[in-house]
């Protein structure tokens, strides 16, 4: 997605000072904001994962939400499409509750959420026989396309010449497609870009980035 919601970034928009991020749960709301999120993983409740969230939270807003508070928007915005819960019943937690008519709704227990979670595969490659379209080391050029909705392709390696560093086999392509398309599987590669490519001379002459792309966001260098 092209904007302030960039996997790689956007040049014009100021960050606010914090500590450094990522998937360690360092804090306690963190960890309730991580659980309430997996709790969500049911049957009859809204999700659309990382694209929805992209969509549904302002640029500003976006930027300046540490990383587990954007989760905990899109959390929300779930919780209220589904009929979970109602604007008041957030803004008045401790307010009078109100039982959602959901048909054929069932709360997760423990066992669902946590056994699950531990017990289950996470490995998001597939089991499927399809040739690639690229081998290690070939060159090839990361398509110039520029999407509406989520995409994988950073927008600073769009255009730019890399290298298939490693394959990682077949997974489900994960950019947002248009409706009616049909998601596919499809090869995932580490691809290898030099500091020079991307950014001229003030790339280190030394500095690689590697970056995970599908073979739709591929072409070979003619």
């Amino acid at each position: 997605m092209n904007g302030a919601h960039d996997l790689g970034g956007t040049d014009g928009f100021t960050l606010p000072q914090r500590e450094a991020e990522g998937p360690i749960l360092k804090k306690e709301w963190e960890r309730l904001v991580w659980g309430l999120v997996w709790s969500l993983r049911v049957p009859g409740i809204s999700r659309g994962g990382r694209a929805a969230m992209e969509q549904s939270i302002p640029p500003a807003l976006y930027l300046s939400l540490p990383y587990y508070a954007r989760w905990l928007y899109r959390a929300e915005q779930s919780v209220l499409e589904s009929g979970l819960v109602t604007v008041e019943e957030l803004e008045n937690p401790d307010g009078p509750l109100s039982v959602p008519d959901i048909p054929d709704f069932e709360p997760p227990g423990p066992e669902i959420i946590v056994d699950g979670f531990l017990a289950s595969d996470f490995c998001a490659e597939l089991d499927v026989d399809l040739p690639p379209q690229f081998s290690v080391g070939d060159a090839v050029i990361a398509r110039n396309e520029h999407p509406v909705g989520h995409t994988r392709a950073p927008r600073y390696v769009r255009g730019r010449r890399g290298t298939i560093h490693l394959d990682h086999g077949v997974h489900e392509f994960q950019d947002q497609l248009p409706p009616g398309v049909e998601r596919k599987a499809q090869h995932l590669y580490s691809v290898m870009f030099t500091g020079r490519e991307l950014w001229g001379s003030r790339g280190g002459s030394k500095d690689r980035v590697y970056v995970d792309l599908w073979d739709d966001h591929l072409q070979a260098v003619a």
